[in-house]
């Protein structure tokens, strides 16, 4: 008798840590596989919107590596696809940004850096609101989005010279 009263509560200490490892599990909060990448991007945009084509260029590199050593075991299989898709796209342009500090060439090539990573952004969502921002008089007059954490416009496009020029298109929200 003894012994199925030990068995039993025993039983029911496992059960219990289980269940509350379980909980505690799930209330862990997942990191974003792409964070580091994300992070990079906004401060190279920061830097753009200065017209800072030094710091735009170590930004980039910091974004290019950001890029090269994503975590893809922890994305899921539709994350993956889109990673997969995107990934060479974003490591060229952000290798272009980093081999040069002159501002308008960068530019340049964060048109189509910003393009990929937003279709990036809509499937890896971060915790945060992301605003799609565009400007219609960047990219020679053809016009150019970014992405920012501000609601406040902060133009990479033309910096100085127009830094509230353009509106926000959309908002990414988890």
């Amino acid at each position: 008798m003894r012994t199925i009263i030990k068995t039993i509560t025993l039983v029911a200490i496992i059960v219990s840590y289980s269940n509350s490892v379980c909980a505690q599990t799930s209330s862990v909060k997942e990191v974003n596989p792409l964070s580091e990448v994300f992070k990079a991007y906004f401060t190279l945009k920061d830097a753009l919107a200065k017209d800072d084509g030094i710091t735009a260029s170590a930004k980039s590199k910091e974004l290019f590596n950001a890029i090269n050593k994503a975590d893809m075991s922890k994305m899921s299989a539709a994350q993956h696809s889109v990673w997969m898709k995107y990934q060479q796209k974003l490591s060229y342009d952000a290798e272009h940004i980093k081999g040069v500090t002159e501002t308008e060439h960068q530019r340049e090539h964060f048109v189509t850096l910003s393009k990929n990573m937003y279709e990036v952004m809509k499937v890896f969502k971060m915790d945060v609101p992301v605003y799609y921002d565009h400007c219609p008089m960047a990219n020679e007059g053809k016009g150019a989005n970014w992405l920012s954490l501000e609601e406040k416009i902060s133009n990479p496009y033309l910096g100085k010279q127009m830094p509230a020029c353009g509106n926000i298109q959309e908002t990414i929200k988890k």
